[in-house]
């Protein structure tokens, strides 16, 4: 209905997972940001910026401190201590500086770089430590998925009846070792 104020159902939710935070052109922000989901910037921020999601700078947005994400894609300006658990992206326009560590980087043609790129995660500072650990309880999950597959294939395994013939076959070992 045409001017109705009757939002859909799906209007109102607020899913952390896929919501993205957003600081717009114009805006000047100092301080801490702390983020569960991803986050864009198209105005200016300074301070620490943590994000278990995407962090997206945009053609206009400047971000410089320290920096720990997921993954980041770059079109304006990056500098600081920056920390890309998966895929560090620079675009054309970005322009990216200080010390950064990632675990994948793709860089366009015309991108500026300047300072420390180190694949990996730094073991020295801090800062990191948390994020580090997110990927230590990733890892962890996933191995724990992959010992209940192999026990549960060795369970298998342990309770199948020997046949006539490993029972011979056995035998013949045995001897054969003599």
């Amino acid at each position: 209905m045409i001017g109705s104020l009757k939002r859909s159902s799906g209007a109102g939710n607020n899913n952390s997972e896929t919501g993205i935070n957003r600081i717009v052109e114009g805006t000047q922000i100092e301080g801490t940001i702390n983020s569960d989901s991803n986050l864009r910037i198209d105005g200016e921020f300074k301070g620490n910026l943590v994000t278990k999601g995407r962090l997206v700078v945009g053609l206009k947005g400047k971000v410089s401190g320290t920096v720990n994400c997921l993954c980041c894609d770059v079109e304006g300006t990056l500098e600081g201590e920056v920390t890309v658990l998966e895929l560090l992206s620079m675009k054309s326009s970005s322009t990216v500086q200080g010390d950064l560590y990632y675990g994948q980087l793709s860089v366009e043609a015309g991108a500026k770089a300047l300072g420390t790129f180190r694949m990996g995660i730094s073991e020295d500072k801090d800062s990191l430590v948390q994020a580090k650990e997110q990927v230590k309880e990733q890892v962890k999950k996933q191995a724990q998925k992959t010992a209940s597959k192999a026990d549960a294939l060795a369970s298998l395994k342990a309770s199948t009846m020997p046949t006539e013939s490993s029972s011979l076959l056995k035998d013949e070992v045995t001897v054969g070792e003599e």
